[in-house]
């Protein structure tokens, strides 16, 4: 599936062809062992070091769908669903939702396991982030249209 845009600052008047983008080829997982240092007063991981991941996660996923730089915007939703500790493997699996024209919102879903040990992964956190798609000025920049399919493991089976 192609699409055709208008010239996006050339000058040349040139109409570009942009080929559509499965969300599959952009999804991205992030994994990290948590460590002592990365722990607040409660003993538990900050918040923040998991906000990190998330938006590290995200960023990764827009850019590759954008073929380029991908700036945040706005985190629309951030959840923390159970406490994370030292010593947990968390892994950050990012896939994109919808593509606009320069804007892209990405799903992150974070998972917990012990690093030493296999075993049941937990839910620990989830959020949503919108990227723009940026030149080499600065300036927003077009994306590829998403084609949205089941990501693995979801659906009827």
């Amino acid at each position: 599936m192609t699409i055709n845009t208008p010239d996006t600052g050339t000058g040349t008047g040139v109409t570009r062809v942009r080929a559509a983008k499965h969300t599959a080829e952009s999804r991205v997982t992030l994994a990290h062992i948590m460590s002592e240092h990365d722990t607040n007063l409660y003993g538990t991981i900050h918040g923040g070091v998991v906000m990190k991941l998330i938006d590290d996660a995200a960023a990764a996923a827009a850019g590759r769908h954008a073929d380029g730089p991908a700036v945040t915007v706005s985190v629309d939703r951030m959840s923390f669903l159970a406490p994370v500790r030292a010593g947990d493997l968390l892994s950050a699996h990012a896939e994109l939702e919808r593509a606009g024209r320069t804007s892209m919102t990405v799903a992150v879903r974070v998972t917990a396991e012990r690093w030493n040990a296999s075993g049941p992964t937990a839910e620990v956190a989830t959020g949503r982030l919108t990227f723009v798609a940026i030149d080499a000025e600065g300036r927003p920049r077009p994306v590829p249209p998403l084609v949205v399919e089941e990501a693995p493991g979801h659906g009827d089976g």
